[in-house]
């Protein structure tokens, strides 16, 4: 073998040497994990979304505890004192009081406000939901393509190294040029550092599926199954049904609720406000006396009037109402925002779907295209330009059938962000 076909075989590995950076080291067994798996996962660790749960469970608590206005209140009391008065005699006293609240808008308002703060713990729980279900199907995704990835890429490099050395050996024989020989070898190289790039981004992106999940730790872990996107359903001509149910609406709608609450708790200083007592007591110069000394019972009736001055109640309304009506608008808003998403986001879907086609269809004649090819510039029946374009238009193709592949799942888990699909549905 002559000395120049020696070093065109050995340019690739000692340019490779010298000029790029080392494929990553060979990574730990990875546990593998479904699409299933990540939804459990993420639903117990996933630090937004417990975030989120517990928000939900304390705005339970302070519903719940918002009730306690409307029940009765009881005390006991004990007491001993000692004066002059007294000739140094000790007195003791104990009682026994109950009072409730028959009448209050105040605790009404207060009870509304607290209801509604909880509806809008609940949404805001949806909407985080919603939302790390699209991040984690993201992340699924990215990590399943980037292991597709490196299948691609390895094997490009595979068929690049097998032409590279048919090309030398043409060389050597006289039948191609040395510019053809170095120019395989080109390619040679480029497909090792397309292996490398697609290493480093499986790593990349399985680091970004531990984010999602929640994991501190970070371990190695591996996405598997299956990479299809179904098909955009038919968009229904009524979209309020669909928009209805989107979190970012239903917590509008929550906020609006909060504020009519807050409209109640305003009016509440003009109505009047009812409550009943009754206390019973005791007392005599020993401990826990026995003889009854006195009760009392009442009802008590409070009609305030310019409790916080003249105009209080009345601009304290007026800022409820105000903040009200910008709450309606902002519904209004949101709902117009959401009818164009899902317009949107179902455009996108059938859009990826039909690329996806044609790119699977490009494909299939690129890989057909190049089995032909191989042998035809065998056979010495294609030109080597001609034989590297057909192989170029392979490469992209797989790259582009991986790229179209992605982008239809991840429209796919747009639309159900924007239907307001929660984790695990």
């Amino acid at each position: 073998m002559s000395l120049i076909l020696r070093l065109g075989l050995a340019l690739a590995s000692s340019l490779a040497a010298e000029g790029m950076a080392p494929l990553p080291p060979a990574a730990p067994a990875a546990r593998e994990l479904t699409w299933e798996d990540c939804v459990a996962i993420a639903a117990e660790k996933n630090q937004n979304l417990v975030s989120s749960q517990y928000a939900k469970q304390a705005s339970r608590a302070s519903y719940l505890k918002s009730f306690n206005s409307l029940l009765p209140s009881l005390s006991l009391s004990n007491s001993y004192s000692s004066s002059s008065g007294s000739k140094g005699k000790p007195g003791y006293s104990a009682g026994a009081s109950a009072s409730i609240s028959l009448f209050d808008m105040g605790d009404i308002a207060g009870i509304r406000s607290a209801s509604a703060g909880y509806t809008q713990a609940e949404a805001s729980l949806r909407q985080t939901s919603a939302s790390l279900r699209f991040s984690l199907r993201q992340a699924f995704v990215q990590a399943l393509i980037a292991e597709k990835n490196v299948e691609v890429a390895r094997k490009i490099l595979d068929i690049r190294r097998h032409n590279a050395e048919g090309v030398a050996l043409k060389y050597q024989s006289g039948k191609e040029y040395k510019g053809n020989m170095l120019n395989a070898q080109a390619q040679l190289l480029q497909s090792q550092a397309s292996l490398a790039s697609a290493l480093r981004s499986l790593r990349t992106s399985r680091r970004s599926l531990d984010q999602q999940l929640g994991l501190d730790d970070f371990s190695e872990v591996a996405a598997t199954g299956t990479l299809t996107a179904q098909a955009p359903p038919e968009l229904p001509s009524d979209l309020d049904a669909l928009v209805s149910g989107r979190p970012d609406v239903l917590l509008q709608e929550a906020v609006i609720q909060s504020q009519k609450a807050s409209v109640s708790s305003a009016r509440s200083p003009l109505w009047p406000s009812l409550s009943a007592d009754y206390s019973r007591s005791r007392s005599a110069g020993y401990e826990f006396p026995g003889s009854d000394y006195g009760w009392s019972a009442g009802a008590t009736l409070s009609i305030p009037i310019f409790g916080g001055g003249p105009t209080s109640t009345y601009f304290a309304v007026k800022s409820a109402k105000n903040s009200l009506e910008k709450s309606l608008q902002d519904l209004r808003a949101v709902r117009n925002a959401a009818l164009v998403d899902l317009e949107s986001r179902w455009a996108d879907y059938a859009d990826a779907v039909d690329q996806l086609r044609v790119a699977q269809a490009s494909l299939q004649a690129a890989r057909q295209r190049n089995d032909e090819a191989g042998i035809r510039y065998a056979s010495g029946l294609l030109s080597f330009d001609n034989w590297e374009l057909i192989v170029g238009e392979w490469v992209n193709s797989e790259q582009s059938a991986l790229q179209a592949q992605s982008g239809a799942v991840a429209a796919q888990a747009a639309w159900e962000r924007s239907l307001g699909k929660a984790l695990g549905e």
